[in-house]
Order: C-alpha cells, then structure tokens, then sequence
C-alpha cells in the first residue's frame, strides 16, 4: 500500500503548481491511456492548466478514441515546457517516458503506477503493485489530491481498469477492483458500451492479421510456450497499425495446456518488442526483467536488442530454461 506521506507530498505538488504535464508510456494501453485522461480531466476541473501525452510514435488506439478528455493531448513536439509539475502513469521506470524522460523529470514529479518492479524515480511515488490498475491508484488518489470525478471521468477509468483486468477476469481483479468498478457504474459508466468499444470494433484488417498470427503460431510442447508474431510486412500487407496490436496475444492464450504465451512485434527501428502472459503458477516478469524488460508475474514485456524474430524467440527460450520451467516442473 501506499505511505500516507507520499500522498500528501503528491498533493501537496498539485497544490503548488498550476500548469501541469500528464505524460503515459510509449505505446500505451488501455490503463495508460485512461488513467492519463481522467486525471487530466480532474486536473483541469480543478483549475490547472494541463497538458497530456507520451511519447513518439503518438499514436491514438482507434479502439480508444471514444474516451472523452482527448481535446487535452498534445503531440511531443508540441509539448509546452514551461510546466511546474509532471505527473508519469503506469510507467515502471524512467525509460518508458523515451525522448521525453530528461525534459520532463527535471524538476518536480509525480510516479503514478501499479508495477512491482517500480523504480520509484519521482519526487513523489504513489505506487501500489497490489492494485489491477493504474487507474484503480488514480481512482483512490482523487479524494487525497482534492479532486472530483464525473461521469466521463469515470469512463475513462473504467476502461482502463476492464482492460488491464483482461474484463475482471485476470488475477489481479480483487474485492475492491470491483467495488471501485461498482462506484464507476454508478456515476453513469455503460459497461456494455465499453465492451462494445473496445472488444467489438475492429476492422476487418485487424481480423485477417489475427488469422495470419494464429496459423503460424508454434506450440513448444517442452517448454509450455506459445508464441506468435507480427512482422513489419505484416502490417503493412493487411493495412494494420502497431497501436492495434495490443491484444493480439489473448488469440493465443486460449491455448490449452500452456504454461506462457508470447507475442514478438518488430518494430520500425528493427528491434523486437516482446509481449508475454503466464499462468498464475509462472512467474514471468522475472524473465522480463533479466532480459532489461519488466511487468508482474503473469504480465510482462521487454524489447529484445535481437535484429530478427527468430533470434528473439531463441533469447526468449534460453531464458525460459534458465527458470527451469517444463512439461516435468507442472
């Protein structure tokens, strides 16, 4: 749980300052994008002048442009560095703020996250590795900090807590992630609308590539690994942005039998961005982090230095043998 003090040193940072910069990780996810928009919304409810981003490629997810608050999101490249305070979400560690780490952690911060591997770079860290999301921490945070949520605030948060809970069906989905999930229906959240939005609303591209990912998966009967990928050609050939590809990895969890699933992406500077996902009984954020990655135990990624997808899944194995996972250790 997070210490009072740290509460108070964060609101106290609020308090202070009036022109605030609300940043989330490189290529963000429901929760980083959710989160980084309710706050922000409550931010400039209560006055402040506030600015929300991430950094390069600035892409916005078509499944989550919906959300309301995105009026308050600015390119990179158009960031005002005139700003009293950052306030970083749902991001480990200094590095997933990329290019815009130095500028925007030269004065006063504010580290809002649920990784356990949290580095606890900012003035400030509120950081509770027991919470299912980053937006769960900024739901809790609200009262703490003086702030005041609303229905489309709500939305937000909501999203970002149903997608990190994989729709409250992930371990991490406890007693009071549904009450904090009951509190957003109430203040008018469709769950229904939600789901609609971003379960049932891709393209028809995206679906042919999640067919093309599913034929070529490869089932390591040995190691328990499934494991998938996305090469450039592909997304080029199926008219597919990178953005889209977060959830190709639940195809392949449905899997029965496997121990962890991984989703290999190559990415336009020709390194691989490696997705994995684990049974409750394997802890692969271990595995994350030993290859400069991290995450929780059943949730976690890195980006693998190898220049080719096959010699990322070799990494990848090597370190899963090192852990002494297989068929023997079920």
């Amino acid at each position: 749980m997070v210490k009072t003090a740290q509460f108070e040193e964060a609101g106290r940072l609020i308090t202070e300052n009036r022109s605030m910069l609300v940043l989330g990780h490189q290529y963000p996810d429901g929760d980083a994008i959710g989160s980084v928009l309710a706050l922000s919304m409550m931010l400039k409810a209560a006055g402040k002048e506030v600015q929300a981003s991430w950094p390069e490629p600035f892409d916005i997810p078509e499944k989550y442009r919906f959300l309301p608050g995105m009026e308050l999101l600015v390119r990179p490249k158009d960031i005002s560095w005139e700003v009293g305070l950052t306030i970083a979400l749902d991001c480990a560690n200094a590095r997933r703020l990329d290019d815009l780490e130095e500028r925007s952690l030269a004065g006063p911060a504010i580290n809002i996250d649920h990784h356990p591997d949290n580095t606890l770079f900012a003035t400030a860290n509120i950081v509770d590795s027991q919470a299912s999301a980053t937006s769960e921490i900024v739901y809790r945070a609200a009262g703490p900090f003086g702030l005041s949520l609303d229905k489309d605030i709500a939305v937000c948060l909501y999203t970002g807590i149903v997608t990190d809970t994989g729709r409250f069906q992930f371990s991490n989905t406890t007693f009071e992630t549904l009450r904090i999930a009951g509190d957003l229906v109430e203040l008018g959240v469709k769950p229904h609308v939600i789901y609609h939005s971003v379960y049932q609303s891709d393209s028809l591209e995206y679906l042919r590539l999640s067919g093309e990912v599913l034929c070529r998966a490869v089932y390591d009967c040995e190691l328990g690994l499934i494991y998938g990928y996305v090469s450039r050609q592909d997304l080029a050939s199926f008219g597919v942005k990178m953005n889209e590809t977060e959830d190709l990895i639940d195809n392949l969890r449905a899997l029965r039998g496997h121990k962890v699933a991984a989703l290999l992406k190559e990415l336009p500077e020709g390194n691989v961005r490696v997705s994995l996902r684990s049974r409750v009984d394997v802890d692969i954020g271990s595995v994350a982090r030993r290859l400069g990655g991290g995450g929780h135990k059943v949730a976690a990624g890195y980006t693998s230095e190898k220049r080719s997808i096959s010699e990322a899944v070799s990494e990848l194995k090597g370190e899963i043998i090192a852990s002494g996972w297989g068929t023997d250790s079920k």
